[in-house]
Protein backbone atom coordinates (compact mmCIF):
# COMPACT_ATOMS: atom_id res chain seq x y z
CA UNK A 1 0.00 0.00 0.00
CA UNK A 2 1.32 3.45 -0.86
CA UNK A 3 0.25 7.09 -1.09
CA UNK A 4 1.50 9.53 -3.74
CA UNK A 5 1.22 13.28 -4.22
CA UNK A 6 1.63 15.61 -7.20
CA UNK A 7 2.62 19.27 -7.05
CA UNK A 8 2.33 19.92 -10.80
CA UNK A 9 -1.22 18.92 -11.78
CA UNK A 10 -0.44 15.23 -12.10
CA UNK A 11 2.58 15.41 -14.40
CA UNK A 12 4.94 13.96 -11.79
CA UNK A 13 4.32 12.09 -8.54
CA UNK A 14 6.30 11.43 -5.35
CA UNK A 15 5.68 9.13 -2.42
CA UNK A 16 4.13 10.17 0.89
CA UNK A 17 4.96 8.22 4.04
CA UNK A 18 2.18 6.21 5.68
CA UNK A 19 1.94 5.12 9.32
CA UNK A 20 3.52 1.69 9.68
CA UNK A 21 0.68 0.28 11.86
CA UNK A 22 -1.80 1.21 9.14
CA UNK A 23 0.34 -0.40 6.42
CA UNK A 24 0.64 -3.62 8.45
CA UNK A 25 -3.10 -3.67 9.03
CA UNK A 26 -3.90 -3.02 5.36
CA UNK A 27 -1.47 -5.67 4.09
CA UNK A 28 -2.60 -8.39 6.52
CA UNK A 29 -4.19 -11.28 4.64
CA UNK A 30 -7.92 -11.79 5.15
CA UNK A 31 -9.57 -14.85 3.60
CA UNK A 32 -6.71 -15.17 1.14
CA UNK A 33 -6.38 -11.53 0.08
CA UNK A 34 -4.58 -8.48 1.49
CA UNK A 35 -7.03 -6.60 3.70
CA UNK A 36 -6.81 -3.44 1.55
CA UNK A 37 -8.05 -5.42 -1.47
CA UNK A 38 -10.74 -7.41 0.33
CA UNK A 39 -13.67 -5.22 -0.76
CA UNK A 40 -12.47 -5.26 -4.39
CA UNK A 41 -11.92 -9.02 -4.58
CA UNK A 42 -15.37 -9.60 -3.13
CA UNK A 43 -17.04 -7.71 -5.93
CA UNK A 44 -17.89 -4.48 -4.16
CA UNK A 45 -15.10 -2.50 -5.79
CA UNK A 46 -15.26 0.43 -3.39
CA UNK A 47 -12.13 1.58 -1.57
CA UNK A 48 -11.92 0.67 2.10
CA UNK A 49 -9.64 3.65 2.82
CA UNK A 50 -10.04 7.27 1.71
CA UNK A 51 -7.80 10.35 1.81
CA UNK A 52 -8.83 14.01 2.17
CA UNK A 53 -6.67 17.12 2.45
CA UNK A 54 -7.94 20.57 3.38
CA UNK A 55 -4.72 22.20 2.19
CA UNK A 56 -1.11 21.24 1.47
CA UNK A 57 -0.41 20.32 5.12
CA UNK A 58 -3.60 19.11 6.83
CA UNK A 59 -5.10 15.80 5.78
CA UNK A 60 -6.80 12.62 6.97
CA UNK A 61 -6.99 8.93 6.14
CA UNK A 62 -10.28 7.31 7.11
CA UNK A 63 -12.34 4.21 6.47
CA UNK A 64 -12.24 0.62 7.67
CA UNK A 65 -10.01 -2.39 7.18
CA UNK A 66 -11.24 -6.00 7.40
CA UNK A 67 -9.65 -8.19 10.08
CA UNK A 68 -9.86 -11.98 10.43
CA UNK A 69 -12.60 -13.38 12.65
CA UNK A 70 -14.49 -16.59 13.27
CA UNK A 71 -18.23 -17.24 13.34
CA UNK A 72 -19.29 -20.60 14.77
CA UNK A 73 -15.74 -21.81 14.27
CA UNK A 74 -15.60 -20.86 10.58
CA UNK A 75 -13.31 -18.16 9.14
CA UNK A 76 -15.08 -14.82 8.77
CA UNK A 77 -14.40 -11.08 8.73
CA UNK A 78 -14.93 -8.13 11.05
CA UNK A 79 -14.14 -4.51 10.26
CA UNK A 80 -11.83 -2.17 12.14
CA UNK A 81 -12.38 1.60 11.81
CA UNK A 82 -9.30 3.52 10.67
CA UNK A 83 -8.75 7.24 11.26
CA UNK A 84 -5.39 9.08 11.04
CA UNK A 85 -4.43 12.75 10.64
CA UNK A 86 -1.39 14.66 9.42
CA UNK A 87 -0.52 18.33 9.84
CA UNK A 88 2.86 18.35 8.13
CA UNK A 89 1.95 17.23 4.59
CA UNK A 90 2.20 13.53 5.41
CA UNK A 91 5.63 13.48 7.05
CA UNK A 92 4.02 12.17 10.23
CA UNK A 93 0.59 10.72 10.96
CA UNK A 94 -1.30 10.44 14.24
CA UNK A 95 -4.04 7.89 14.98
CA UNK A 96 -7.33 9.50 16.01
CA UNK A 97 -8.98 7.20 18.58
CA UNK A 98 -12.74 7.46 18.48
CA UNK A 99 -14.19 4.94 20.91
CA UNK A 100 -17.75 5.78 19.88
CA UNK A 101 -17.38 4.37 16.33
CA UNK A 102 -19.58 1.37 15.56
CA UNK A 103 -16.98 -1.32 14.80
CA UNK A 104 -19.01 -3.96 12.96
CA UNK A 105 -19.86 -2.06 9.81
CA UNK A 106 -17.91 -2.01 6.54
CA UNK A 107 -18.43 1.75 6.42
CA UNK A 108 -18.59 3.09 10.00
CA UNK A 109 -17.23 6.46 8.79
CA UNK A 110 -19.77 7.75 6.30
CA UNK A 111 -17.85 10.81 5.11
CA UNK A 112 -15.18 13.34 5.97
CA UNK A 113 -14.96 16.76 4.32
CA UNK A 114 -13.29 20.05 5.16
CA UNK A 115 -13.69 23.76 4.64
CA UNK A 116 -10.66 26.04 4.80
CA UNK A 117 -10.93 26.17 8.61
CA UNK A 118 -12.95 23.18 9.85
CA UNK A 119 -13.07 19.47 9.12
CA UNK A 120 -16.25 17.45 9.66
CA UNK A 121 -16.59 13.71 10.15
CA UNK A 122 -19.89 11.78 10.02
CA UNK A 123 -19.96 8.23 11.38
CA UNK A 124 -22.16 5.47 12.75
CA UNK A 125 -22.03 5.34 16.55
CA UNK A 126 -22.34 2.48 19.02
CA UNK A 127 -25.96 3.42 19.74
CA UNK A 128 -26.67 2.76 16.06
CA UNK A 129 -27.28 6.40 15.39
CA UNK A 130 -25.20 8.88 13.40
CA UNK A 131 -22.84 11.45 14.91
CA UNK A 132 -21.24 14.47 13.24
CA UNK A 133 -17.98 15.75 14.77
CA UNK A 134 -15.80 18.73 13.86
CA UNK A 135 -12.25 19.91 14.47
CA UNK A 136 -10.08 22.83 13.36
CA UNK A 137 -8.16 21.63 10.30
CA UNK A 138 -4.77 22.61 11.72
CA UNK A 139 -4.93 20.46 14.87
CA UNK A 140 -6.88 17.57 16.38
CA UNK A 141 -9.57 18.87 18.71
CA UNK A 142 -12.71 16.89 17.95
CA UNK A 143 -16.10 17.73 19.39
CA UNK A 144 -19.68 16.74 18.62
CA UNK A 145 -21.25 19.08 16.06
CA UNK A 146 -24.60 17.34 15.57
CA UNK A 147 -26.50 14.22 16.60
CA UNK A 148 -30.11 15.39 16.67
CA UNK A 149 -32.09 14.25 13.64
CA UNK A 150 -29.40 11.91 12.28
CA UNK A 151 -31.16 8.55 12.37
CA UNK A 152 -30.54 5.16 10.77
CA UNK A 153 -32.95 3.24 8.52
CA UNK A 154 -34.95 0.31 9.90
CA UNK A 155 -33.94 -1.93 6.99
CA UNK A 156 -32.70 -1.94 3.44
CA UNK A 157 -29.18 -1.58 2.08
CA UNK A 158 -26.02 -0.23 3.72
CA UNK A 159 -26.10 3.20 5.33
CA UNK A 160 -24.54 5.99 3.23
CA UNK A 161 -23.73 9.60 3.98
CA UNK A 162 -22.31 12.69 2.30
CA UNK A 163 -21.10 16.11 3.44
CA UNK A 164 -20.56 18.81 0.82
CA UNK A 165 -19.55 22.47 0.82
CA UNK A 166 -19.46 25.40 -1.55
CA UNK A 167 -18.04 28.65 -0.30
CA UNK A 168 -19.48 29.30 3.16
CA UNK A 169 -22.45 26.98 2.56
CA UNK A 170 -22.63 23.36 3.69
CA UNK A 171 -25.10 20.48 3.62
CA UNK A 172 -25.24 16.82 4.64
CA UNK A 173 -27.51 13.85 4.01
CA UNK A 174 -27.52 10.24 5.19
CA UNK A 175 -29.73 7.23 4.49
CA UNK A 176 -29.99 4.23 2.18
CA UNK A 177 -32.21 2.74 -0.51
CA UNK A 178 -35.21 3.14 1.82
CA UNK A 179 -34.77 6.90 1.79
CA UNK A 180 -33.10 9.80 3.62
CA UNK A 181 -32.99 9.37 7.41
CA UNK A 182 -31.08 12.54 8.27
CA UNK A 183 -30.18 15.88 6.71
CA UNK A 184 -28.86 19.27 7.83
CA UNK A 185 -27.55 22.59 6.54
CA UNK A 186 -24.67 24.72 7.84
CA UNK A 187 -25.97 28.21 8.61
CA UNK A 188 -24.10 31.52 8.57
CA UNK A 189 -23.29 31.17 12.29
CA UNK A 190 -21.47 27.90 11.67
CA UNK A 191 -24.20 25.73 13.19
CA UNK A 192 -25.90 22.75 11.58
CA UNK A 193 -29.67 23.24 11.42
CA UNK A 194 -32.63 21.28 10.07
CA UNK A 195 -32.84 21.06 6.28
CA UNK A 196 -35.53 19.41 4.17
CA UNK A 197 -34.11 16.68 1.90
CA UNK A 198 -34.47 17.64 -1.78
CA UNK A 199 -36.42 14.53 -2.81
CA UNK A 200 -38.72 14.35 0.21
CA UNK A 201 -41.89 15.51 -1.55
CA UNK A 202 -41.59 13.00 -4.42
CA UNK A 203 -40.45 9.86 -2.59
CA UNK A 204 -37.54 10.78 -0.28
CA UNK A 205 -35.00 8.78 -2.30
CA UNK A 206 -31.41 8.93 -1.08
CA UNK A 207 -29.10 10.80 -3.43
CA UNK A 208 -26.36 13.19 -2.31
CA UNK A 209 -26.66 16.62 -3.97
CA UNK A 210 -23.70 18.36 -5.63
CA UNK A 211 -23.06 22.09 -5.36
CA UNK A 212 -21.50 23.99 -8.26
CA UNK A 213 -21.88 27.35 -6.43
CA UNK A 214 -23.10 28.27 -2.93
CA UNK A 215 -26.58 28.75 -4.36
CA UNK A 216 -26.74 26.20 -7.22
CA UNK A 217 -27.34 22.54 -6.25
CA UNK A 218 -28.12 19.45 -8.33
CA UNK A 219 -29.59 16.12 -7.24
CA UNK A 220 -31.39 13.12 -8.67
CA UNK A 221 -34.78 12.02 -7.33
CA UNK A 222 -36.57 8.71 -7.86
CA UNK A 223 -40.32 9.09 -8.20
CA UNK A 224 -42.24 7.18 -5.53
CA UNK A 225 -39.40 6.11 -3.27
CA UNK A 226 -39.51 2.86 -1.28
CA UNK A 227 -42.98 1.29 -1.32
CA UNK A 228 -44.59 4.68 -2.01
CA UNK A 229 -47.07 5.74 -4.68
CA UNK A 230 -46.41 8.47 -7.22
CA UNK A 231 -46.58 11.84 -5.50
CA UNK A 232 -48.98 14.55 -6.64
CA UNK A 233 -45.97 16.87 -6.72
CA UNK A 234 -44.08 14.69 -9.23
CA UNK A 235 -43.20 16.33 -12.58
CA UNK A 236 -45.73 16.18 -15.38
CA UNK A 237 -45.37 12.91 -17.27
CA UNK A 238 -43.36 11.19 -14.50
CA UNK A 239 -43.93 7.50 -13.84
CA UNK A 240 -43.34 5.51 -10.68
CA UNK A 241 -39.67 4.61 -10.32
CA UNK A 242 -38.43 7.12 -12.92
CA UNK A 243 -35.36 9.24 -12.13
CA UNK A 244 -35.32 13.01 -12.59
CA UNK A 245 -32.65 15.68 -12.32
CA UNK A 246 -33.60 18.45 -9.87
CA UNK A 247 -31.88 21.81 -9.39
CA UNK A 248 -31.95 24.50 -6.72
CA UNK A 249 -31.03 28.13 -7.29
CA UNK A 250 -31.49 29.22 -3.66
CA UNK A 251 -28.96 27.14 -1.69
CA UNK A 252 -31.27 24.18 -1.33
CA UNK A 253 -34.39 25.84 0.07
CA UNK A 254 -36.44 24.62 -2.91
CA UNK A 255 -35.74 22.25 -5.82
CA UNK A 256 -37.28 22.16 -9.29
CA UNK A 257 -37.44 19.22 -11.72
CA UNK A 258 -35.29 19.83 -14.79
CA UNK A 259 -35.33 16.64 -16.91
CA UNK A 260 -35.96 12.91 -16.76
CA UNK A 261 -32.80 10.80 -16.77
CA UNK A 262 -33.68 7.11 -16.74
CA UNK A 263 -35.72 5.64 -19.58
CA UNK A 264 -35.45 2.91 -22.25
CA UNK A 265 -33.41 0.60 -19.97
CA UNK A 266 -30.64 3.17 -19.58
CA UNK A 267 -29.45 3.62 -16.00
CA UNK A 268 -27.95 6.90 -14.82
CA UNK A 269 -25.84 6.87 -11.68
CA UNK A 270 -25.72 9.75 -9.19
CA UNK A 271 -24.41 13.17 -10.10
CA UNK A 272 -20.66 13.08 -9.50
CA UNK A 273 -19.58 16.66 -10.06
CA UNK A 274 -20.65 20.05 -11.35
CA UNK A 275 -17.72 22.48 -11.69
CA UNK A 276 -20.10 25.20 -12.86
CA UNK A 277 -23.85 25.57 -13.16
CA UNK A 278 -24.01 24.53 -16.82
CA UNK A 279 -21.73 21.47 -16.50
CA UNK A 280 -22.95 18.18 -15.00
CA UNK A 281 -21.11 14.86 -14.85
CA UNK A 282 -22.66 11.52 -13.96
CA UNK A 283 -22.43 7.87 -14.93
CA UNK A 284 -24.56 6.00 -17.43
CA UNK A 285 -24.95 2.25 -17.84
CA UNK A 286 -26.02 0.91 -21.24
CA UNK A 287 -25.40 -2.79 -20.72
CA UNK A 288 -22.75 -4.03 -20.99
CA UNK A 289 -21.06 -0.61 -21.30
CA UNK A 290 -20.48 1.86 -18.50
CA UNK A 291 -19.47 5.42 -19.23
CA UNK A 292 -18.92 8.85 -17.76
CA UNK A 293 -21.31 11.29 -19.40
CA UNK A 294 -21.43 15.07 -19.28
CA UNK A 295 -23.82 17.85 -20.11
CA UNK A 296 -22.42 21.27 -20.91
CA UNK A 297 -25.81 22.95 -21.32
CA UNK A 298 -27.38 22.35 -17.88
CA UNK A 299 -28.79 18.91 -18.67
CA UNK A 300 -30.41 19.43 -22.07
CA UNK A 301 -27.93 17.24 -23.97
CA UNK A 302 -25.54 14.51 -22.83
CA UNK A 303 -22.36 13.09 -24.34
CA UNK A 304 -20.02 10.29 -23.28
CA UNK A 305 -16.63 11.68 -22.25
CA UNK A 306 -14.97 8.50 -20.88
CA UNK A 307 -15.80 4.82 -21.25
CA UNK A 308 -15.35 3.16 -17.85
CA UNK A 309 -17.02 2.72 -14.47
CA UNK A 310 -16.32 6.00 -12.67
CA UNK A 311 -17.37 6.26 -9.03
CA UNK A 312 -15.77 9.50 -7.80
CA UNK A 313 -15.05 12.89 -9.37
CA UNK A 314 -13.84 16.14 -7.86
CA UNK A 315 -12.94 19.51 -9.42
CA UNK A 316 -10.41 21.94 -7.95
CA UNK A 317 -11.45 24.65 -10.44
CA UNK A 318 -13.94 25.03 -13.27
CA UNK A 319 -11.42 23.43 -15.63
CA UNK A 320 -9.26 20.98 -13.63
CA UNK A 321 -10.64 17.81 -12.07
CA UNK A 322 -9.84 14.23 -11.11
CA UNK A 323 -11.88 11.03 -11.15
CA UNK A 324 -11.44 7.45 -9.98
CA UNK A 325 -12.14 4.55 -12.33
CA UNK A 326 -13.11 1.05 -11.23
CA UNK A 327 -11.78 -1.34 -13.92
CA UNK A 328 -13.09 -4.86 -14.43
CA UNK A 329 -9.70 -6.18 -13.27
CA UNK A 330 -6.78 -4.74 -11.35
CA UNK A 331 -6.48 -1.69 -9.08
CA UNK A 332 -8.55 1.46 -9.37
CA UNK A 333 -7.21 4.11 -11.74
CA UNK A 334 -6.92 7.89 -11.67
CA UNK A 335 -7.97 10.07 -14.61
CA UNK A 336 -7.76 13.86 -14.99
CA UNK A 337 -9.33 16.62 -17.04
CA UNK A 338 -8.00 20.11 -17.78
CA UNK A 339 -10.88 21.43 -19.89
CA UNK A 340 -13.88 21.25 -17.57
CA UNK A 341 -14.68 17.56 -18.12
CA UNK A 342 -14.74 17.43 -21.90
CA UNK A 343 -11.65 15.21 -22.19
CA UNK A 344 -10.14 12.82 -19.64
CA UNK A 345 -6.70 11.20 -19.53
CA UNK A 346 -5.34 8.27 -17.46
CA UNK A 347 -2.61 9.28 -15.02
CA UNK A 348 0.42 6.92 -14.97
CA UNK A 349 2.23 6.34 -11.69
Amino acid sequence: MSLAKSMDAGRTWSGVSLPKPLVRLAERRVLGSPAILYSVTNGDGTPSLNVRFANARDGWIYGSVPVPAKVNGSPSVNFQPVFWSTHDAGLTWKAQPHSWFYSYSETPILDLEATSSTVYLMALNKSFGVTLESSPVAHDHWRVALTKGLLTPAGGGPLEGAIFFSGSKGWLVEGNDRGVTGSAQLNSAGRWVAWTPPCESVGNSYFAPVASTPSHLLVECVMGGYASPLSSTAPSGATIGSTWLYTSENAGRTFTARTELARNNVYFGPVLASPKATTILLTRNIAPRQELVASFDAGHHWTAVYFASVYFARFVSTSEGVALVRPSKGPNQLIMTFDGGQHWFPVPF
